[in-house]
């Protein structure tokens, strides 16, 4: 067999490699290509005269790239071609620093999909999160559905997190908890509450949990309290801050 090799969706192929077996499935990894480069290949049949006299449907590889504008994060990826049947779907995988899971499945006519920055900050446990996705195929009319997958991208989210200064823990269902919004999960965490006399009134090692503005089950009065967090971030940082919180009640 002669696989064979372009750049792009058009063009001339080139030999590569020359692969000589009687198994059933052949397999070959190129090393030579340009991860940021479109490819196409093709597999031709020789004869003893190392002439091809059969060449097989063409395939070609799937380019994935990441923008992350603060908001969002935009995967951009080209359309899956030359399968003898056709895409069923796209898979969208993202590794958040445990291992690549899968995130979404999109319609075969989709070549972007955005992630809402809210929706994936506290999912982050290492540097940043990378993705990469994959394509189906259906409708094989020899029975054989290939699955493609794509180039991997990562893309970094800033280590920020924001303390609000104010909120009102009334009842009312809005604002009533106290807590830092964070862009990660950090490692390690440590937040606590106190009053102006120093007593400690709220301390906590899990970042999704709140204060609701209560010293033993009991409301605190309106006013100022103070509060120190200590937080680890996924790249190792180490990360101590005091401030204060005041309570108002409407």
């Amino acid at each position: 067999f002669a696989l064979e090799r372009r750049s792009g969706l058009s063009g001339s192929f080139q030999q590569i490699a020359q692969i000589r077996t009687k198994a059933g499935f052949v397999t070959y990894t190129d090393n030579t290509i340009d991860q940021k480069k479109l490819y196409s290949y093709r597999l031709s049949a020789l004869n003893s005269c190392g002439f091809s006299f059969a060449q097989s449907n063409m395939a070609s590889n799937i380019l994935l790239s990441v923008q992350n504008n603060g908001n969002e994060i935009t995967l951009r990826w080209n359309k899956y071609r030359e399968w003898a049947g056709s895409v069923s779907s796209y898979r969208i995988y993202m590794d958040s620093g445990s291992g690549f899971v899968e995130k979404a499945v999109v319609d075969p006519s989709d070549t972007t999909f955005s992630i809402g920055t809210e929706e994936v900050m506290y999912t982050q446990s290492a540097g940043g999160l990378c993705f990469y996705v994959d394509a189906s195929e259906t409708g094989n009319p020899y029975g054989i559905n290939g699955v493609s997958a794509s180039n991997k991208v990562c893309v970094e989210l800033e280590e920020n997190f924001v303390i609000p200064n104010i909120f009102t823990p009334d009842g009312d269902m809005k604002n009533d908890l106290f807590r830092p919004v964070i862009t990660y999960s950090p490692s390690e965490y440590r937040l606590i509450i106190s009053n102006r006399q120093g007593k400690t009134i709220f301390e906590t090692d899990e970042y999704m949990e709140s204060w609701d503005g209560t010293d033993n089950g009991q409301p605190v009065n309106e006013g100022v309290y103070l509060w120190f967090i200590r937080i680890t971030t996924p790249s190792g940082k180490s990360i101590s801050r005091t401030g204060t919180i005041t309570v108002v009640k409407n």
